[in-house]
């Protein structure tokens, strides 16, 4: 069924509104024709910032980032940096600012390579005499080293069958730039992470596990100081979290992230060396640290927080380790750099244009890039803070977009779009990409409502913990409760509403789905259908599910009272699934199962699997995949909406 009045047909442009004029409609395609900015460096010296821009995709497979550069001071547009190639990334500035590292493909054997450009027209140096290939390095204070992790490719078995566990080895060298020659450093951990050095140039903190898959990366790591000889110095408490570590500027102390009891939240704190006491970071700020900086004089952190649906620069003073933000920025943010005087370079968005280099200097930032200029001829509707209560009284709060030129005294049809996670949440910026749909839906006439329930990121300890066992309980109450507001407030129309997301919002759009009074229409990417078989089947191991539910070989009961595939017998509304075929974080069996209890049902379902794509498309696949997923989406809500 479509309705006229609010849809326009794809690519064709919208309907004449009661003020008279036509919306252009946002295509699929326009979505993944944009560009994408990560990875801002700023140079020592405040003047340039580098960083990588990866163009649409090709039609059948994804584009290899380019390395651009621009200057701070505004006198001249950003452009290639000079020599750069297809593949260049992870660009890092010498201490003293006169040359830039970069991890680059070899001709040869394919693989990374580390490379020094100095000066930019020059032919870029390789690093050589490393086994394996780097994967990531840290240039020492002083600027005469690099420490370099490398990895090797997993040895084949004879037989050509690969072993569940096994990874390549991985090593590091520190690499002695006046000599250009690479000294292996034994690490007794067979998995190495992450890298930083002491000011001293002596020591080490490293990031390790005993296995080199993501259940360790993300989950089982541990941090450990170790000499530059390879002698063990000491090992810092708890499981560590991905936040880097790093040395104060005077050596005694170390900056690191750890999970919590829990092991579902994470924490950041300075652990002192010599007395073993770890002081947390922002412990009563009610927030996430996502990235923190030592300042020069070690008195206090730069920080990059999220709280709420903001995310924000912050100053913290060691003396109290209270988080004071001074910026506030828009966007999904994960790091920034800085220069000797304090200027922060970050890629941000606002709610009207996607990510581009921002300047900072304390609260005043301005943008140095203009890397998507049609954008700002879309013509885009409102976005907006939205704020309830849920039904228990808890404090929530999400995003609504609303398509352009709407009238005000008529309901709209509501998409429900739900993060993914749980441990995610929705941002106050630009959302419009291959798996966020809010700007391109909006276009096309239909409201989109993200809500970001009891257990997303960006809330205190209490609120990120507030789904423990309890997925698609309190936290779809949640969300119910927020499109209850909007159909009081006249925006949601209650008799055209739909729910869905990917990943997380995946499962909870398959839980909806047979948990079902209001809802006309279902959408599920890479959703979790059964609790029980995800949580023994994916890349991440126990360590993702059993601190929600237990350990799913003995709370088996558990796990199914909460997935989705055990109401299956109750669906009633058309159901989409997609789901791409190399998914090793949700296993694509999980859509397969949901949509076999379905069709042997004779319930209206439909799924779409994508051969080579993985839990994560971005990056990953060709145009027309990204293409095809977004179009899936508003075919669907356009017929059953």
């Amino acid at each position: 069924m479509t309705f006229p009045s609010a849809f326009g047909k794809a690519g064709t442009g919208g309907e004449v509104t009661s003020g008279g004029i036509t919306p252009q409609e946002i295509t699929p395609r326009d979505i993944a024709s944009l560009r994408s900015v990560t990875d801002a460096e700023i140079s020592p010296d405040g003047s340039m910032v580098v960083y990588m821009r990866v163009d649409p995709a090709r039609k059948e497979g994804p584009t290899p980032p380019v390395l651009w550069e621009v200057a701070t001071d505004g006198h001249r547009p950003a452009m290639k940096l000079p020599g750069s190639l297809a593949g260049d990334h992870e660009a890092r500035w010498s201490p003293d600012g006169k040359s830039l590292a970069l991890l680059r493909k070899a001709k040869a054997s394919g693989e990374a390579e580390l490379v020094l450009a100095r000066p930019w027209n020059a032919t870029a140096i390789p690093v050589g005499g490393m086994k394996g290939s780097p994967v990531t390095y840290r240039w020492a204070p002083d600027g005469r080293f690099i420490a370099v992790i490398t990895r090797e490719k997993p040895v084949p078995q004879e037989n050509g069958s690969q072993v569940e566990g096994a990874s390549g080895a991985s090593h590091l060298f520190i690499v002695d730039l006046a000599h250009m020659t690479a000294r292996e450093v034994p690490v007794s951990a067979p998995s190495i992470f992450d890298v930083d050095w002491a000011p001293d140039d002596r020591r080490l903190v490293l990031r390790t596990g005993q296995e080199g898959g993501l259940d360790y990366f993300w989950y089982r790591s541990v941090v450990s100081v170790m000499a530059v000889d390879g002698g063990h110095l000491q090992t810092l408490p708890g499981r560590a979290t991905a936040v880097h570590p790093s040395f104060s500027p005077d050596g005694q102390q170390l900056l690191y992230g750890y999970f919590a009891d829990n092991g579902i939240g994470g924490h950041v704190a300075r652990y002192d060396l010599a007395s073993g006491v770890r002081h947390p970071v922002g412990a009563d700020w009610g927030g996430a640290i996502l990235r923190a900086v030592w300042d020069q004089d070690g008195r206090g952190l730069t920080v990059l927080g999220f709280r709420g649906l903001d995310t924000s620069l912050a100053h913290v003073a060691t003396a109290d380790d209270r988080v004071e933000p001074f910026a506030t920025l828009q966007g999904e943010i994960f790091s920034f750099s800085q220069d000797r005087a304090g200027n922060i370079a970050v890629v941000a968005s606002t709610r009207q244009k996607p990510g581009e280099v921002w300047l900072y200097h304390g609260a005043d930032g301005h943008v140095l890039t203009d890397t998507n200029p049609e954008v700002a001829h879309w013509d885009l509707g409102e976005e907006r803070v939205v704020r309830w209560k849920g039904r228990d009284g808890l404090d929530l709060q999400g995003i609504l977009v609303l398509p352009p030129h709407v009238s005000p005294r008529k309901p709209l049809p509501l998409f429900v779009q739900v993060h993914g996670g749980p441990l995610e949440a929705w941002y106050d910026g630009w959302l419009g990409s291959w798996h966020n749909w809010a700007r391109m839906l909006a276009s096309h006439g239909i409201a989109v409502f993200m809500p970001n329930p009891r257990g997303s990121e960006g809330g205190d300890t209490a609120f990120t913990v507030a789904n423990r066992g309890d997925w698609g309980g309190q936290d779809y109450q949640d969300i119910l409760a927020g499109v209850d507001m909007l159909e009081h407030e006249g925006v949601a129309d209650p008799g055209h509403l739909a729910l869905g997301g990917w990943s997380y919002g995946g499962f909870m759009g398959m839980w909806a789905a047979g948990h079902n009074d209001r809802f006309r229409a279902i959408i599920a990417g890479a959703g979790i259908s059964d609790l029980e078989t995800m949580a023994v089947a994916t890349d991440v191991g126990f360590s993702f599910i059993s601190p929600y539910f237990g350990d799913p070989l003995t709370h088996r009961v558990d796990y199914a009272a909460h997935s989705p595939l055990s109401f299956a017998s109750a669906v009633n509304v058309p159901v989409l699934l997609l789901h791409g075929n190399a998914d090793a974080r949700v296993p694509p069996v999980q859509s397969r199962l949901f949509y076999a209890a379905l069709h042997e049902q004779g319930k209206p379902v439909r799924l779409v699997h994508y051969p080579a794509a993985p839990h994560w498309f971005g990056g990953s696949v060709g145009m027309d995949t990204e293409i095809d997923v977004q179009q899936q989406v508003l075919s669907w809500l356009q017929r059953y909406l």
